[in-house]
């Protein structure tokens, strides 16, 4: 069952706007690659777009990415349906969100009060504890798929393997414990 988000909801001729934020460093371009690559073997058009700091590593970095069944005539994302936070400051910039919108962010990352809208994962420390290090992204990218349903799970498992696909399943892991629970 996937939660009731603003992803689900989309008509097929709407695009779904998607944000994956943190730091240089973590992958995101790549996960927003993957992703990008997933819609398109389901036939729909993708738009990727990206930012980074002026850092290479450790300044705030995004990767949008627009999913429609039209051609995408606007490149940019103007009002998220889902944002993956990975960092705080990330997290921080995408708080106020659309209704029914989805915010994901990484609890080991990202310290937030009681209350405080989105959902947290322990990404980095899932990973650890399964010898996935390099591969948290990956997984965050999973909990995000498995939460909303925004490509297909076998799109994404045609494209992976090795830690990578491991890391994914455990993502999608994640995101069916807490809706179980």
């Amino acid at each position: 069952m996937t939660e009731d988000t603003g992803l689900n909801k989309a008509k097929s001729d709407e695009r779904t706007e998607i944000v994956l934020a943190g730091v240089g460093g973590q992958g995101l371009v790549f996960i927003g690659g993957l992703l990008g690559r997933a819609a398109t073997q389901m036939g729909r058009h993708v738009v990727q777009t990206q930012s980074f700091g002026v850092a290479s590593r450790g300044g705030f970095t995004k990767s949008e990415i627009i999913l429609a069944d039209l051609p995408v005539a606007y490149p940019m994302v103007t009002e998220p349906d889902g944002v993956l936070a990975l960092a705080e400051e990330a997290y921080h910039r995408y708080t106020d969100l659309k209704p029914g919108a989805l915010l994901l962010y990484d609890a080991d990352n990202v310290d937030v009060e009681e209350g405080a809208p989105g959902t947290g994962f322990s990404f980095v420390r899932t990973a650890r504890e399964h010898d996935l290090e390099g591969s948290y992204n990956v997984l965050a990218l999973g909990a995000l798929v498995g939460m909303t349903g925004v490509v297909s799970e076998d799109a994404l498992r045609g494209i992976l393997d090795g830690d990578n696909l491991r890391a994914f399943e455990l993502g999608l892991q994640l995101a069916a414990e807490r809706e179980g629970g």
